[in-house]
């Protein structure tokens, strides 16, 4: 049997495949990229202008093309203004060079990342009969159909404005913000969504590290507890209120425990000044960047992960703790109980509840034989639920040709 694809036009609004920024990124995209080019299928990356020189991923198969950077140019405009411009303006700037790709590389298959990549793939594919398909990595809040209407409008309006530009499928990843339910609610046929795992590197799970060496290298204590957390710091991830459980554990048991910011972003000075008023200067280490192919090191050196992510904690740092084994304590929100399990992989509080995040952090801290028992729960439960995620993806975006409208080259 032949191979069924063998271009495809990736439309991302990421200037590279890091595209969390601060040389975080997304796991996902790299056994996306890798899967594809392996198999001899070309990519072809249409992204926004770099800000500043970049490595970019390397491969015979892999080639990117560029369009202006819409984003760079509001970088200083209000946020609500950014919200309002950024879906017409970046449709108005890719449109004219997607089609250029599109009718130069004649690709099998268009796919968009994000839901800004709606509109033109829907225009583009509906003007040349080339299959789309979208791909999010989450819908932030429009899983919550709790909100009063008004705030769900509010939080949600980008993304319900771009779902009335259909495409022929939907990939939607689940970091615990339940976007199969929520697409379902919004109008999307059940058969056009395919529901897939975040991409995890799941052979970190077989990582043996030297725990000390590690601390060592890292800048961080070698002996006594570990009490972290990595994000990317932005207002989402609330880190204030892991700054806040750190100030409330028992100063006699603080005594033998450091807490840990993993990552950068944005709001990485304002936490630090946080971290000045509620005296927690000695207490508290922010790394800087962690290098993607590090945080392994990183989780298996620590020995509690907090998640207080205001979207869900079963985003990939709190996913990536477990299959090292690490017991997450987190905010009970979205779909994050599908994964960080009461007792068993870690432990649960209502979202929100900041002095029962403490009080949690405080019994595995106190708890030794608890906190290793969950430890290894964790592992094995992280090596159970991971493993089939990593070609999942780039499978289903072989097979759902079967679901792209009659008229494609199919």
């Amino acid at each position: 049997m032949g191979k069924l694809l063998n271009t495809i036009l990736v439309l991302s609004i990421w200037e590279d495949v890091w595209s969390l920024g601060e040389g975080g990124g997304v796991s996902d995209e790299l056994h996306f990229i890798r899967y594809l080019t392996d198999r001899g299928i070309d990519l072809h990356f249409l992204i926004p202008e770099p800000r500043e020189k970049r490595e970019l991923l390397r491969d015979a198969h892999l080639s990117y093309h560029t369009f202006p950077n819409i984003f760079r140019r509001f970088d200083r405009i209000p946020k609500l203004a950014k919200r309002l411009l950024w879906p017409s303006a970046f449709t108005k700037v890719v449109l004219k060079q997607l089609r250029h790709l599109a009718v130069e590389k004649r690709p099998d298959i268009i796919i968009g990342f994000s839901h800004y990549s709606l509109q033109p793939l829907n225009r583009i594919g509906r003007e040349l009969g080339i299959p789309t398909v979208a791909k999010l990595f989450g819908v932030m809040y429009l899983d919550r159909f709790d909100f009063p209407k008004l705030k769900y409008w509010w939080k949600n309006f980008e993304q319900i404005l771009a779902l009335r530009h259909p495409v022929d499928h939907y990939i939607v990843l689940n970091d615990g913000t339940r976007g199969n339910i929520a697409l379902t609610r919004l109008g999307i046929p059940p058969d056009k969504i395919s529901f897939l795992p975040n991409g995890m590197d799941t052979e970190w799970a077989d990582v043996h590290v030297d725990r000390a060496e590690v601390r060592r290298t890292m800048g961080l204590p070698t002996d006594g507890i570990l009490v972290v957390e990595f994000a990317r710091l932005v207002k989402s991830k609330r880190i204030e209120l892991f700054l806040k459980v750190a100030s409330m554990i028992d100063p006699t048991l603080a005594e033998n425990v450091t807490f840990v910011v993993g990552g950068d972003g944005p709001e990485r000075k304002r936490l630090e000044r946080e971290v000045l008023a509620l005296g927690l200067k000695e207490r508290m280490i922010f790394t800087g960047v962690i290098p993607h192919r590090e945080i392994v090191k990183f989780l298996k050196a620590s020995d509690i992960f907090v998640g207080t992510n205001e979207f869900t904690n079963m985003s990939l740092p709190p996913c990536e703790a477990i299959l090292c084994g690490v017991p997450v304590v987190a905010f009970d929100n979205s779909g994050t109980s599908e994964v960080v399990r009461d007792g068993e992989t870690g432990l649960l509080v209502e979202d929100g509840d900041v002095e029962g995040l403490a009080k949690k952090v405080e019994t595995l801290i106190k708890d030794e034989e608890l906190r290793k028992r969950l430890g290894r729960q964790a592992a094995a439960f992280g090596v159970w639920s991971s493993k089939p995620s990593r070609n999942l993806s780039p499978i289903l975006l072989i097979e759902c040709r079967s679901s792209c409208h009659s008229g494609s080259p199919f």
